[in-house]
């Protein structure tokens, strides 16, 4: 009778993903393992596939400042990383709060950590140029509330009106500097129009301020609600603290 052969062999335990465990191979003629060698597989790290944020334009006033949020898909935890394009326009911090720091356009971008963006683009206007547009916003909601025409604000109106604020902080009056009439600039900068008015106001702080002073006063009221006008230019002129402000109608 021949004598069986002792057969060594290593009997190897996989342990796999969600708990799972396999074992394969032999046993020796005695049925007791010779070796047992664990395999232990690293787990998957899921990565972003995208990123997007919560608005992708903005509009600031220098000074101000506003919380992006971003929304990483599918949610993992991943690193953000948070950029401007242009660090004199706008700044932002590790948790996505940009400050508007001076006049421009510039990207914020945030980036996960595997290479997937999104963007905002943030224009930043001066303090001036945010209180001439409101200025003019309140002039046509005026205007709405009693059935007028909205007035349509146009550029060269609005250089025409930031000349006469000029000239109003040397001569506070309709009558320019050199003493001709106010209207006389919109021949300057080539402007054709058959009726136009003026407003002038100073001292006033908020666009909100300055429209109630003029609606307070029949002669500039009448000029907003005229019914013949179709254009307005705002414009604003800042001098040893005091604002002054003018509007232009055609």
């Amino acid at each position: 009778m021949k004598k069986l052969k002792k057969c060594a062999c290593i009997i190897i335990t996989l342990s796999l993903l969600q708990g799972i465990s396999m074992t394969c191979g032999m046993v020796s003629a005695a049925n007791t393992p010779i070796a047992t060698v664990s395999v232990s597989t690293a787990s998957v790290k899921k990565l972003p596939s995208s990123v997007t944020l919560n608005k992708t334009s903005e509009n600031l006033v220098v000074g101000a400042t506003i919380t992006l949020k971003a929304t990483v898909s599918p949610v993992v935890t991943s690193m953000l990383t948070w950029t401007s394009s242009n660090k004199k326009v706008v700044t932002v911090d590790a948790n996505g709060k940009v400050k508007a720091v001076g006049k421009g356009t510039a990207n914020v971008t945030v980036s996960t950590s595997n290479g997937k963006t999104a963007v905002c683009v943030v224009s930043v206007i001066t303090q001036n140029e945010a209180y001439v547009a409101e200025v003019a916003r309140l002039v046509n909601e005026e205007r709405t509330k009693r059935g007028l025409n909205k007035l349509l604000i146009n550029s060269k109106l609005a250089g025409v009106a930031q000349k006469r604020a000029l000239e109003t902080s040397q001569r506070l009056s309709h009558t320019r500097p050199n003493g001709k009439s106010f209207s006389t600039v919109l021949d300057e900068y080539g402007i054709k129009y058959t009726v136009a008015g003026e407003n002038i106001a100073y001292n006033y702080y908020t666009a909100e301020e300055a429209m109630e002073g003029l609606m307070d006063s029949k002669g500039h009221k009448d000029n907003i609600l005229n019914s013949r006008f179709k254009y307005i230019g705002v414009g604003l002129y800042e001098e040893d603290g005091i604002n002054y402000l003018v509007q232009i109608f055609t």
